[in-house]
């Protein structure tokens, strides 16, 4: 924001000195109607711009008319071109300036310049400028030298045109389908930005002694409207594109407003995880507008700190993807919460509120254990945050950034949450309340089936509550969590089938001995358990991991989990699961011995009908033997 706003207002400087040079030249020039007014108009402006420039630019132009009866003036084909030898010589001499322009105009048309009335006032006042096609090209390079405070005097506008006119209003000013290019030569890599069909329109341009102190003009205006269409810009990485349909900037309504903003994945989801080769959040975020209002121009153009009374942010929609089937790439975040982040920030800021409306979030995790994925959602977000800032003398009157967030947790109950963030604890220090309405526990199902592998059967949330005190070190609070009806199923994967299977066994364990059936309990007098939190953060747990594994903390004790029950669960778990397995072990080997014991009765089935088969085939041998010698006898 603050870079931008520099070139903006580096880019209406250079095109009010040149509109000025061209004003003074024309009051000065416009009587010589002789035919020697051209050339020595010519060599004037030359010189002119060669001069207030220290050499650095010098300006061309194909043809200037100017009719003194209508009042019209026209330039074509106006280039203010940079000289970069000279420029390499100011460098040396530690005078060179951060930017270097290089400046294309298609043609320059002034609408009634009221020719009387210069002559006999030396004001000259014009109704329309038009500007056609502007071709921008600003090259920076940050110069060190510039960076120190200049006490050199600089002389205003006004001054420098007072010898020639008394005043220079201007109606109206039109800059057509502006072409900006940015060449950045103050990193380590040279990078280029283009900015097309820029409109820029000004309003009520006065220039006289007292205009400079007018605290209701910007540089002179009353307003300046700046429109940009269709724009897009790839991040610094590369993974995603930033689109606006329109960006319009208002220095009368003091307001900036961008329709259609997206920030799109520039890859599928496999192509993107291709790309990254680990495990990490894809964001794909857009909102219908974004606004802000209340922009203090003066301190953005005298100190370079952006206020603003007012921003938001509406009908969006946020979706975030992540999978655990790449690697991650485990970092330490400490210092990296969302509040202490904004302290980093080199932009000085201050907004007073933050505004969402009608925001849907949904974020999504690939299990590749199951081949599932689960969702959490966020239905019709909208809220406030307020006194977002890391301006000192902000935080000295309000060290403290409050956030109210109401949403519909899983498209089905109203959720309610508040944080305060304490914007000057090094340690990073805030809390946070919430509330969470009634709602059909089994909706869980979404996110606990793929990702928990656990069944919600059965549960009726009436109502949960929360508190939590944290820093980036650890969290405590508790969380009063009421329902009834409790009733999970455990899952598996299906060795054979690598699909999910019910374990009822240890499911009737849990659900019978582990879990509490309500809150209050109806198995146990009906005593309520509160859950308490005390969390420790590893150091790689980014602000909203750390937030939900510590809420996490208290339902797990307020369902009758506490952490001493969790280690005896993992213990019973496990020794039922060696007792079901040693069961079933025996049970496959009782099989296959009774498998055994059938195909060896088989067996000898078949070797006994072998037996007797041979046996009656040698008696009935023995028979024919014996018909045979009585047959040989008789014969005899």
């Amino acid at each position: 924001m603050a870079a931008i706003w520099r070139f903006f207002v580096s880019f209406w400087k250079w095109i009010l000195i040149i509109l000025l040079v061209l004003l003074i030249l024309l009051a000065g020039g416009a009587w010589y109607l002789s035919s020697r007014w051209k050339p020595l108009l010519d060599t004037q402006l030359k010189q002119l711009v060669l001069n207030s420039s220290d050499s650095l630019y010098r300006v061309e132009y194909s043809d200037l008319k100017i009719n003194l009866i209508s009042g019209n003036a026209s330039l074509k084909n106006l280039k203010l071109i940079p000289n970069e030898n000279r420029y390499r010589e100011l460098e040396a001499l530690k005078r060179a300036p951060d930017n270097m322009y290089n400046l294309q105009v298609e043609s320059f048309d002034l609408v009634n310049f009221h020719p009387r009335k210069l002559y006999d006032t030396r004001k000259l006042n014009v109704d329309r400028i038009v500007i056609d096609q502007p071709k921008m090209i600003i090259t920076n390079k940050r110069q060190p030298y510039n960076r120190q405070a200049d006490t050199t005097a600089k002389k205003t506008l006004y001054e420098m045109i007072s010898k020639s006119l008394k005043e220079v209003r201007i109606s109206d000013i039109q800059l057509k389908d502006i072409d900006f290019v940015l060449i950045n030569k103050s990193t380590p890599t040279e990078k280029k930005t283009a900015i097309k069909n820029l409109n820029l329109t000004v309003t009520d341009f006065l220039l006289d002694s007292l205009s400079e102190k007018d605290k209701d003009r910007f540089y002179h205006t009353r307003n300046v409207d700046v429109e940009l269409k269709n724009y897009k810009i790839a991040t610094a990485d590369s993974l995603y594109l930033l689109r606006f349909k329109s960006v319009k900037f208002s220095t009368k309504g003091r307001s900036l407003v961008m329709d259609d903003a997206r920030m799109e994945p520039r890859y599928k989801i496999p192509a993107f995880y291709r790309k990254v080769k680990m495990s990490k959040d894809r964001f794909d975020i857009r909102f219908n507008q974004i606004v802000l209002k209340g922009i203090d121009l003066e301190k953005l153009k005298q100190e370079q700190r952006f206020f603003a009374t007012r921003m938001v942010l509406a009908d969006g929609k946020v979706g975030i993807y992540n999978t655990n089937a790449l690697p991650k790439k485990v970092t330490n975040k400490t210092g990296k919460f969302p509040h202490q982040q904004l302290q980093k920030l080199a932009l000085d800021l201050r907004i007073d509120t933050l505004q969402l409306r009608r925001v849907q979030i949904a974020y999504q995790e690939f299990n590749n254990k199951t081949g599932k994925t689960g969702t959490i959602s966020f239905a019709n977000t909208r809220g406030a945050i307020y006194n977002i800032t890391n301006d000192r003398p902000a935080l000295a009157k309000n060290k403290f950034m409050r956030a109210e967030l109401s949403t519909l947790f899983m498209g089905k109950s109203n959720l309610h949450v508040t944080f305060n963030f304490n914007l000057t604890d090094k340690n990073g220090a805030f809390t946070s309340t919430g509330t969470l309405g009634a709602m059909d526990g089994r909706a869980l199902n979404q996110v606990t089936n793929p990702l928990a592998m656990v069944s919600v059967q059965s549960l009726n949330v009436k109502k949960l509550q929360f508190n939590i005190r944290a820093n980036e070190k650890v969290a405590r609070g508790t969380v009063r969590f009421y329902y009834s009806d409790l009733n999970i199923q455990l899952l598996k994967i299906d060795d054979e089938t690598g699909r999910l299977k019910k374990q009822g066994l240890v499911s009737g364990i849990a659900n019978t001995f582990v879990l509490n059936v309500g809150n209050p309990d109806p198995k146990n007098n009906n005593v309520f358990t509160v859950g308490n939190i005390y969390f420790q953060r590893p150091p790689s747990f980014a602000f909203f991991k750390f937030y939900w594994k510590s809420l996490l903390e208290g339902v797990k004790e307020s369902v009758g989990v506490s952490r001493e029950k969790e280690n005896r669960i993992k213990n019973v778990v496990s020794k039922v699961g060696d007792v079901v397995s040693g069961v079933k072990s025996d049970f496959e080997a009782l099989k296959e011995k009774m498998r055994d014991n059938k195909l060896e009765r088989v067996k000898k089935r078949e070797l006994k009908k072998k037996e007797k088969k041979a046996k009656k085939a040698q008696e009935e041998e023995a028979k024919e033997l014996e018909a045979k010698a009585d047959s040989t006898a008789s014969e005899g």
